[in-house]
């Protein structure tokens, strides 16, 4: 039988979970402005994700969770390179990566804002949209070959996710101007 307190410290490592899965592409978009390399990049952003579990407890909600985790995939890096080698860095300066690594952060933080706002627009569109827009994009499925089944021409439903697209961008735009307002 689990306690009231297990129960509890189980949906807090659940909530991080979810945060650090949420956080993955806007890392990744991260760690590639300090590394060059896909199989560099692969193993600080593995390293980031494990440093990010054994603190979890260190971390503050009241602060993003962006910043946080790009302050420690920065730290990862330094790490790295000081491991094995700067050979493709050597002409930048630590004051600069640290620049660089400022920057990308925010950047990687507004990303990781947006693509919540997006969600959240998409969630509002009517199901059938939902349905073509996972179709689309998330399984990949070619315009042509969705055209098919759905018996219309690409170029309607080209123009359907045009349309989509455009609405989406909209709400989003309307979010973050709503949010700039408060």
């Amino acid at each position: 039988m689990t306690s009231p307190c297990d129960e509890q410290e189980a949906s807090r490592d659940e909530r991080f979970v979810a945060l650090v899965a949420s956080s993955q592409v806007p890392l990744r978009a991260f760690l590639r402005t300090l590394l060059r390399c896909d199989a560099d990049l692969d193993d600080v952003l593995q390293e980031t994700n494990m440093v990010l579990w054994r603190k979890r407890g260190d971390y503050d909600p009241t602060r993003t969770f962006m910043s946080w985790a790009c302050k420690i995939a920065h730290l990862q890096t330094l790490a790295y390179w000081k491991k094995h080698g700067r050979q493709c860095h050597q002409s930048l300066s630590e004051p600069l990566v640290a620049e660089i690594a400022a920057i990308s952060a925010q950047q990687a933080e507004e990303t990781n804002e947006k693509l919540a706002l997006l969600r959240s627009c998409v969630q509002q569109l009517n199901e059938t949209r939902r349905r073509l827009l996972q179709s689309r994009y998330q399984k990949q499925v070619s315009v042509k070959q969705l055209a098919e089944v759905q018996g219309r021409t690409a170029e309607s439903l080209a123009m359907e996710l045009f349309r989509i697209r455009i609405q989406l961008r909209s709400c989003v735009e309307r979010k973050l101007d709503a949010e700039v307002a408060t």
